[in-house]
């Protein structure tokens, strides 16, 4: 992971996958409602969840990706991410008449229809966000499956330097992903997306999957000693991350989420 690999050394900022041909991210920020009433027994949002990812997304053909995440680490313990996949622009609007479809199937009595929604609803405040993101080819994939996972999210931003060549950010991406990400073996899942529609051109989301937060602090060390191999020579590596560096914002941000098992596409 490239905010990884280079704290330390450059600190430059760098989520659904190549194998589902996903180019489009769609990052929903909602937030649990803390005052629900009647007040939901144990696990009732868990179980609303699951049985609406069960009956629509996992059904949808348009949606590729998807997951969930809640707040592990960050400045807002309310927060859930919705993250959802799609191989065009396109197919997120036919994934909405889509998932309309669907919901009259699974819950055919428009009355039971409506308490099913009206309930789910209820766990959430009226605040919520949209982005939409592109897809980068600089990927680590993992097949899903129903474990809990760390995932580090690191927000960045575009740099845009004068001195920038043609395909130099991409070969240096690719480099790093070869030698660096994918050779890390406490590097679960690595994805980079950039805006493409939201309040900020220059963002970038780097996402990082890991076991544990243990495993997420080996792969600091790792990511070091992996580039010290590839880059025996210290100027030369210098000289590689400064390159690498320019098209990077000093800034970024660092968030902690981990996934609910069974929402994940």
């Amino acid at each position: 992971m490239v905010g990884v690999v280079l704290l330390g050394m450059v600190c430059t900022p760098l989520l659904l996958t190549a194998q589902n041909n996903a180019t489009i991210l769609v990052v929903s920020k909602f937030h649990r409602n803390p005052k629900i009433t009647p007040e939901p027994k144990e696990g009732e949002w868990r179980a609303i969840e699951r049985e609406y990812f069960d009956k629509v997304v996992m059904k949808n053909e348009y949606i590729v990706g998807a997951n969930t995440l809640v707040h592990f680490f960050t400045d807002d313990n309310s927060e859930v991410l919705f993250l959802q996949a799609f191989k065009s622009w396109e197919d997120i609007e036919k994934a909405n008449g889509r998932n309309n479809e669907l919901a009259r199937a699974a819950w055919p009595d428009s009355v039971k229809r409506q308490q099913f929604f009206e309930r789910q609803s209820a766990f959430y405040t009226n605040e919520h966000s949209d982005e939409i993101m592109n897809i980068m080819p600089y990927q680590k994939w993992l097949a899903p499956d129903t474990n809990r996972y760390v995932f580090y999210i690191r927000m960045g931003q575009r740099g845009y330097p004068k001195d920038g060549k043609q395909g130099e950010f991409r070969t240096a991406m690719n480099e790093v992903l070869e030698h660096v990400i994918m050779k890390n073996d406490y590097v679960k899942r690595y994805l980079i997306a950039s805006h493409m529609w939201g309040a900020d051109s220059r963002q970038l989301m780097e996402l990082t999957t890991f076991n544990s937060l243990t495993d997420l602090e080996k792969a600091f060390d790792k990511d070091e000693e992996l580039s010290k191999a590839h880059w025996p020579d210290e100027a030369k590596r210098k000289a590689f991350f400064d390159s690498l560096d320019k098209y990077f914002s000093p800034w970024h941000a660092d968030y902690i989420y981990h996934n609910v098992p069974g929402l994940r596409k």
